[in-house]
């Protein structure tokens, strides 16, 4: 019996077994923001055997040590983990990731003028919202939702569905922007003139991006449903 339903959405796979993410990277299948299309669907617009994925993820499935299985969380939990890597992580790359940029923009930007300084000024913008994004899930909708599931006074009488449609639209946008600097780049594989500090910054572009689509695929998929539900619970 396959573990695997090509007929339970992408998203769903990769909420119940995480390492199904790095699968779907691998064929360009997205699965946070547009993740709520069953496997064959996604494989169809991709143009690959169901099959083929399917054998990839149990393949994954048998190799991979066990993982955190967040459904069973609670929104608090989902919460400081979301703070302590995703974060984190978010917070400590914009600095080094905005350095690089400048200094390969600077040297190899004019002999590349259609690509590195298109991709410099995107990366301004979408590094400068996501900041704000942050701030915005720290200082309103995560103390909110850990408020609802302790049953604590809300500051906040709007609920929690608006600052969450507001977030997944910043989520789509985010996951645009970064899907346009991975063609731009052709997919983050360097030139042959490509100097250290120009490899440097297209492994961290990769890295940060598929580090958002985990990012985000926990906040869509786990920690916002999770929120809603208690908040119709606690009417």
């Amino acid at each position: 019996m396959r573990r695997f339903d090509p007929l339970v959405t992408v998203a769903g796979i990769v909420t119940a077994f995480p390492p199904a993410a790095r699968v779907f990277e691998r064929h360009g299948i997205e699965y946070c923001c547009q993740g709520k299309i069953p496997l064959a669907q996604a494989c169809a617009q991709k143009g690959i055997e169901t099959d083929v994925v399917i054998a990839e993820l149990e393949a994954a499935a048998s190799a991979a040590p066990k993982t955190r299985d967040w459904t069973n969380a609670s929104a608090a939990e989902v919460i400081d983990h979301v703070l302590a890597v995703h974060h984190e992580y978010v917070k400590r790359e914009i600095p080094r990731l905005s350095t690089l940029m400048e200094k390969v923009n600077r040297v190899h930007g004019p002999t590349h003028p259609a690509t590195i300084p298109v991709i410099a000024g995107l990366w301004r913008n979408i590094s400068a919202e996501l900041s704000q994004h942050l701030d915005k899930e720290e200082e309103i909708l995560f103390p909110m939702i850990k408020a609802i599931e302790a049953r604590r006074p809300v500051a906040m009488h709007c609920g929690v569905e608006g600052p969450v449609h507001v977030m997944e639209i910043e989520h789509e946008v985010a996951g645009q922007v970064f899907a346009r600097m991975r063609e731009l780049a052709q997919d983050y594989v360097a030139p042959e003139e490509a100097c250290g500090s120009w490899r440097a910054l297209w492994s961290g572009l990769d890295e940060f991006e598929r580090d958002l689509h985990t990012h985000v695929h926990l906040e869509n998929h786990v920690l916002f449903p999770r929120a809603l539900a208690l908040e119709g619970a606690s009417a």
